[in-house]
């Protein structure tokens, strides 16, 4: 796959056409070192391009065009929401290792609201996207694999290399568990996922679980 050099004053020109994105951390504290490992430099020293989110096709997949027209369907790397457009299987989610989410109802709905929270925050909005040096770079169905970063205004414009990890924020709110495959950042989103389900956030909250 061929990516196109980006200007600087093409990059910026997305930045303010886009606009930005904040992100609330207050569900999650921890002293550990994956939750603060450096965004920007991880972006930096990963292949990588700025496009814009033009369409959302659920809570883990959105097609992205590049500044020079190129159009890529993105699978968001390490993460998995529930269907929406074909049924759920019962054993996929797990509470705890004894604990299986089967009300198919219930995660179908979970996975709209996936949908609605990817939509919220990425459709036509700049986004960067960065492959991983471990994952391979396509899916068996064609689709890219990657992570989805934007800039979070919590800290506004002038400070551009503070940036969000959007496959992270949907298993750090409870909308996706962790997809099992390999790839850097895998411990990274297997701690996100431990603190919510302990916490029961987002579909996590399942009444049919053991409290």
């Amino acid at each position: 796959m061929k990516i196109t050099k980006i200007y600087p004053a093409l990059i910026l020109f997305f930045i303010l056409l886009s606009g930005c994105i904040e992100f609330n951390d207050s569900n999650y504290t921890s002293d550990s070192s994956y939750s603060s490992y450096d965004k920007y430099n991880f972006i930096q020293t990963h292949e990588h391009f700025y496009g814009s989110v033009y369409r959302v096709v659920d809570g883990d997949t959105v097609y992205v065009v590049a500044p020079n027209g190129t159009e890529y369907k993105i699978r968001l790397l390490g993460v998995d929401t529930p269907e929406t457009y074909i049924k759920n299987k019962p054993y996929e989610y797990f509470i705890d290792e004894n604990t299986a989410m089967t009300d198919i109802n219930y995660l179908k709905e979970w996975g709209y609201k996936a949908t609605d929270f990817a939509k919220e925050n990425l459709e036509n909005k700049t986004v960067i996207v960065v492959f991983d040096k471990l994952s391979p770079r396509k899916g068996k169905y064609g689709r890219y694999l990657a992570y989805i970063f934007i800039n979070n205004t919590t800290y506004g414009i002038q400070k551009p290399k503070v940036f969000v990890n959007f496959n992270e924020e949907l298993v750090k709110n409870g909308y996706a568990r962790v997809y099992i495959s390999n790839f850097e950042l895998k411990d990274v989103f297997l701690e996100y996922e431990k603190h919510a389900k302990s916490q029961r956030i987002g579909m996590w909250n399942w009444s049919g679980a053991n409290n």
